[in-house]
């Protein structure tokens, strides 16, 4: 009696040995497979597991899923098999394990599913014990052994105790799996909501990994639902991946997630990407707190404003201007204005003198005018709203006309080559804008006494002007910024000049349907400046520029 009692507490105490344990690892488990391997481990520990069988079971179907299988050390993939009348489905039905002795009870039976290679070799013993949730079978376990009369009732009860311990795990890993179903449909209910925001938006986890991004975001970074971007962490590393522009964008976000990682927001930040099209996108974080203040992640704001930034540098381009340029007038038109009201107090009529006074205030009253329209111009001609008043226009009258004017003030020769008639239906005050600009502009850069030549000619369907200096002349870098906005080139920096006058006249000759374009040997060998104009105005030519808005 004392020896059997002794035996007793030992098995009593292995049991709980072996349920401790395999409980620390089945708690440890993420999936059924992680979790074969845990009882496979601890079946073989203390019986034979020569063949080893784990499989759930799906009632509705009535099919069994077979997770993994053991033979002789090698490891099989599962397959699935209809509830049939072999022991394994005998015991889903009776719900009540059972140990196997083949040689009592009838011929082998195949219990290792569709992975014997060559001529079977069939088990000689086993056990089959049901995964009971509650009173409903949700799987099985099963070890065999070519050797006869392998199991008894012990192995039996430890078995139970395994398949207890598995029973639980698949309840927890079914919960999860639950849990993140529900998670995902209620994150596909938030990315309905976020679908139509016209802002990109992206919810990271505390990881830094995103978890959700709405169709404005997905568009940026060039990706889909199915990307591995999604659900890890946004890493330098993994950016190499992406496409050009999604990776520059991608690596502007990585250090706004190390500020959420932080746990600090992001009021706002400009990004300019340079891959392909030019870009500004601006960009704000907010952190996400649990209720207990633990971080929980972050949402990513980023809108396109561009098309903003480029009407704020627009608006300083103009002030900038305006505040250079209109000085001067400004200041000769109230010197000569005191000038005039100190004669006058003072009895003075010498009329020669107001004469020249009042021209004067004229002249610079007409220059102030005329930079306050170019200012509006280039402010319409951004918002895409600039008009065109086109009538029959004789180009080779206007060059004419402005080359005459600005031969009597520069102290340059002008040679003008126009003699045939070219006519087409332009808007005349803008084309002599234009001319007007390219002429002032070869005077201003050429030296003193120096020939500019400008030349109009044309072909059947195009009528061409270029306007010749002798002066600075431009490389290769500057003809390619040329007639960007407020751009000037290095060695015209100490002339005076705001740098809008070519970036007016591109966008004027572009309104009209032309094309212009700078030439130059290189500095010290003069420049060439020409546009193009269409003789035959295109079908709703007249709406060019509201198109481009």
């Amino acid at each position: 009696m004392l020896q059997s009692s002794t035996k007793g507490d030992e098995q009593f105490h292995a049991r709980l040995e072996l349920a401790s344990r395999l409980g620390a690892l089945c708690s440890d488990a993420r999936d059924l497979v992680e979790l074969f391997h845990a009882i496979y481990d601890e079946t073989a520990r203390i019986m034979d597991a020569t063949v080893f069988l784990f499989a759930t079971y799906d009632d509705v179907s009535k099919t069994v899923h077979v997770v993994r299988q053991m033979d002789r050390g090698d490891e099989h993939a599962g397959g699935s098999f209809p509830l049939g009348k072999g022991f394994t489905s005998e015991v889903i039905r009776s719900r009540a394990a059972r140990i196997v002795r083949w040689s009592a009870e009838g011929a082998p039976i195949r219990l290792l599913y569709g992975t014997e290679p060559g001529e079977l070799v069939s088990p000689r013993s086993g056990i089959v014990v049901p995964i009971l949730s509650g009173d409903r079978v949700i799987g099985v376990l099963s070890a065999q052994s070519y050797r006869p009369e392998s199991y008894d009732n012990e192995d039996l009860l430890a078995l139970c105790a395994i398949a207890s311990q598995a029973g639980a795990t698949i309840k927890r890993l079914r919960a999860t799996e639950q849990m993140a179903l529900e998670h995902e449909r209620h994150a596909l209910q938030l990315e309905a909501v976020l679908a139509g925001m016209n802002d990109a938006l992206v919810i990271v986890d505390a990881r830094g990994a995103i978890v959700r991004l709405n169709r404005a975001a997905r568009e940026l970074l060039c990706l889909d639902g199915s990307s591995l971007v999604v659900g890890q962490p946004l890493e330098r590393q993994r950016l190499e991946l992406l496409p050009d522009t999604a990776r520059e964008i991608a690596q502007a976000l990585v250090p706004v997630i190390d500020a959420i990682r932080s746990g600090t927001s992001v009021a706002q930040l400009d990004v300019e990407l340079s891959a392909g099209e030019r870009r500004v996108l601006s960009l704000g974080a907010s952190v996400l707190r649990s209720p207990t203040a633990d971080l929980e992640g972050g949402v990513i704001v980023f809108r396109d404003v561009t098309a903003q930034r480029d009407l704020e540098r627009l608006r300083e381009d103009i002030f900038a201007m305006a505040w250079h340029d209109m000085q001067s007038p400004i200041t000769v038109i109230r010197g000569h204005a005191e000038l005039l009201q100190r004669r006058l107090t003072s009895g003075d009529r010498d009329r020669t003198a107001f004469k020249a006074g009042a021209s004067l205030i004229m002249k610079h009253a007409d220059r102030l005018a005329e930079l306050l329209t170019a200012l509006f111009d280039i402010r319409c001609l951004e918002a895409g709203v600039l008009s065109m008043s086109r009538w029959p226009t004789d180009l080779s009258v206007l060059v004419r006309e402005v080359s005459d004017g600005m031969r009597s003030t520069a102290r340059h020769d002008i040679d003008v080559s126009a003699k045939e008639t070219v006519i087409g239906e332009w808007d005349e005050r803008r084309i002599r804008q234009v001319v007007t600009n390219l002429v002032s502009n070869a005077v201003k850069y050429s030296p003193e006494h120096s020939t500019v030549t400008v030349s109009v000619t044309a072909d059947e369907t195009t009528a061409t002007v270029r306007v010749r200096d002798d002066g600075i002349g431009l490389d290769a870098g500057e003809l390619a910024q040329l007639f960007g906005r407020g751009y000037r080139a290095e060695s015209v920096r100490t002339v005076r000049g705001a740098g809008l006058g070519l970036y007016l006249s591109n966008g004027l000759v572009a309104a009209h349907g032309g094309r212009m374009w700078a030439e130059s040997l290189g500095h010290g060998h003069g420049s060439t400046f020409c546009f193009t104009l269409p003789l035959r105005m295109e079908r709703g030519a007249d709406r060019i520029v509201k198109e481009r808005a």
